[in-house]
């Protein structure tokens, strides 16, 4: 029933409505995030540099929307994509990726401009800007989605995918589970300011060994990158299954596959990632919305596609037996670790999100936040033990009931977005005005 639900709420009118909306920012800046992507790593370095550093500075903002987005899905997630869709998915995973740049900057840079900077850090996202656009009733189903998508997205697929990785070595789900929501509640139970400050330590370190050993992988199987960008590419438009006499049916999963995932991994549309890019107390609408590119480019074009071309090089599907492959052993000793941080990482950023959507809902009360940690930590255990493709389904139906109060407050400043793309070098209204 999950999987028919799944299917029904992902089929192609979804996947049109999400690259509708990223075609059109992308055309409107004139594909800024390929025509101007050197100006915008300048930029976004030469912020980094001058901004303040501690748990509101743009690198642990940064740090926080990573970690929620590079992790589970850009590891399990591709896997998955590569076992339901094939080779082709990866091709649409890119073209998700490269139209979810613009969606990603224009829905952080909503989330920036209708933030309330009363609160330290400030309060972002797109439940605030729909407010502020007279919205309050979208705003509060953005909220209560946002809450309700942690537990699946946040919690649930990311234990499950370290519960997986570490049956492979023996270790008992259930105690894997436990370990894994003791953690995160430590790392939650202080408040926003430690779930940015547990972000910003542990994405980084295991992002840059994550990618040296993939990247090991790659450089090992080198050989077979012509068949397997000829399997991408082939697979991608049918190709492949029509001289095999295979129904369009395969071509369609493979698109459908690529732009779930792409959205899974990356949070393209759904507005989650912009709540911690808003927590930046010194950035602007335009400037922000251009670190949502450099998120988006470091999800899908680096985390993804490297875990991709491991896998396909090792022709598996399993993120376990490709570091398998690394030399003395080392792979198997260090995934289930990686994998951990990643996915405590992605819990711990979904619990800020969450967070900032209680803050909305319910101001300053202590007990729904403390209800809300407990729940997550449960969740946490829960996702370890429980059916790892039901867990998936449930995640992706709910990334996307968030996502639609999220495209309608693009759609409603849409005008107000676009004026963004001339003004980042020069002063930017702190809100917008819903034209």
């Amino acid at each position: 029933m999950l999987q028919r639900v799944h299917d029904i709420l992902w089929g192609m009118p979804a996947v049109a409505l999400l690259s509708a909306f990223g075609l059109w920012f992308s055309h409107k800046s004139r594909f800024r995030q390929i025509t101007r992507l050197p100006a915008i790593v300048r930029g976004c370095v030469k912020e980094l540099k001058k901004s303040e550093k501690g748990s509101h500075s743009a690198a642990a903002s940064m740090a926080t929307a990573l970690g929620g987005t590079v992790g589970i899905g850009s590891i399990t997630g591709v896997g998955i994509a590569l076992e339901t869709g094939g080779a082709g998915s990866v091709f649409w995973m890119w073209i998700t990726g490269l139209l979810g740049c613009m969606l990603k900057y224009a829905e952080t840079a909503a989330a920036v401009a209708g933030r309330d900077c009363s609160a330290s850090p400030p309060c972002g996202g797109a439940m605030y800007a729909l407010r502020a656009a007279g919205k309050s009733r979208a705003a509060a189903f953005f909220a209560v989605t946002c809450v309700a998508a942690s537990f699946g997205t946040g919690c649930l697929t990311q234990s499950g995918a370290i519960a997986d990785a570490a049956a492979e070595t023996g270790v008992d789900a259930r105690l894997t589970g436990a370990i894994a929501a003791a953690c995160v509640l430590a790392a939650i139970w202080g408040g926003r300011r430690a779930m940015v400050r547990a972000a910003e330590f542990a994405v980084p370190a295991a992002g840059l060994i994550y990618l040296l050993a993939v990247s090991a992988v790659i450089i090992a199987g080198a050989g077979e990158l012509p068949r397997v960008f000829g399997e991408i590419f082939g697979s991608a438009f049918g190709i492949r299954q029509a001289a095999g006499g295979i129904s369009g049916a395969a071509f369609t999963a493979a698109v459908r596959t690529g732009v779930t995932r792409g959205v899974f991994s990356s949070e393209c549309g759904m507005g989650s990632s912009p709540i911690a890019h808003a927590s930046n107390p010194s950035s602007k609408p335009g400037t922000q919305g251009d670190w949502g590119i450099l998120e988006v480019y470091a999800d899908i074009f680096v985390f993804s596609t490297l875990t991709a071309l491991a896998m396909l090089c090792c022709g598996t599907c399993s993120a376990y037996e490709v570091f398998a492959r690394l030399p003395f052993g080392i792979g198997g000793i260090i995934f289930t670790p990686l994998l951990a941080v990643f996915g405590c990482a992605a819990a711990v950023s979904w619990c800020f999100y969450s967070e900032t959507c209680l803050e909305f809902l319910f101001h300053s009360a202590k007990a729904p936040k403390v209800l809300y940690r407990l729940c997550a930590a449960a969740c946490v255990y829960l996702g370890a033990v429980a059916d790892t493709r039901a867990v998936w389904n449930a995640a992706d139906i709910l990334n996307l009931l968030m996502a639609l109060p999220n495209l309608y407050l693009l759609f409603i400043y849409r005008k107000e977005i676009c004026l963004c793309f001339t003004r980042v070098s020069r002063p930017q209204k702190t809100a917008f005005r819903p034209g």
